[in-house]
């Protein structure tokens, strides 16, 4: 009886490494983590990008992530790879990220535009506003700078270049509540407006094959 336990159980394992695209590794520490090519993938996913032209005169171009908990999950894997975490580190991490997605959205924006005054979407008298729309609802965001080096943000974030300016976009809803929704965000100003969209976060049961 129990070996027959045993085959079904195997077989089980089996279907759902074959069935699953997600592959896996082992931190220092022990811990199965994505790989990055998988982490990559991830962000990819719930990335966007849109660019506003008056000809062939390019006005401004953006391109954005979403935290939700999925990309969260993955960049906790990224930077304990990047950063070689202990455990303790780890958990302390993991507790920081479930508050923020049970506290407020974020979104990470890379900002570009050729005229240098149009790049102050963080100061008080900016003339940007930045709206997020989801479940027939609007919420205005707060917008800040990321002080990070390129090659920092660049292993994070793959589409940023120097060419960009980094931002943190945060809008007073819990991503918990609206990650299974649509989601767009625009950014508008006198020079144009520009509209990322993200779909919803569609929760998976998680099959790790360690390579």
């Amino acid at each position: 009886m129990k070996s027959k336990s045993m085959r079904y159980l195997f077989i089980f394992i089996l279907a759902g490494l074959t069935s699953s695209c997600a592959s896996y590794e082992v931190s220092p520490s022990g811990r199965p983590i994505r790989t990055e090519n998988e982490y990559f993938k991830v962000v990819d996913e719930y990335s966007d990008q849109s660019s506003r032209f008056s000809g062939l005169y390019n006005l401004l171009d953006i391109q954005g992530t979403l935290l939700n908990s999925k990309v969260m999950d993955a960049q906790e894997d990224q930077l304990n790879r990047i950063y070689l975490w202990d455990e303790k580190k780890v958990v302390e991490e993991k507790s920081k990220s479930e508050l923020r997605l049970t506290k407020e959205t974020e979104i990470f924006l890379a900002f570009y535009s050729p005229e240098r005054k149009s790049d102050d979407l963080n100061r008080p008298n900016s003339q940007w506003r930045v709206f997020l729309d989801v479940g027939n609802k609007r919420y205005e965001g707060k917008i800040s700078k990321v002080k990070a080096t390129t090659s920092e943000l660049s292993s994070i974030y793959p589409m940023y270049n120097r060419f960009y300016t980094p931002y943190n976009v945060i809008f007073s809803v819990p991503m918990k509540s609206i990650e299974s929704q649509p989601i767009k965000m625009t950014l508008t100003g006198s020079v144009g407006s520009a509209t990322l969209s993200f779909k919803p976060l569609i929760f998976e049961p998680k099959t790790i094959l360690v390579k």
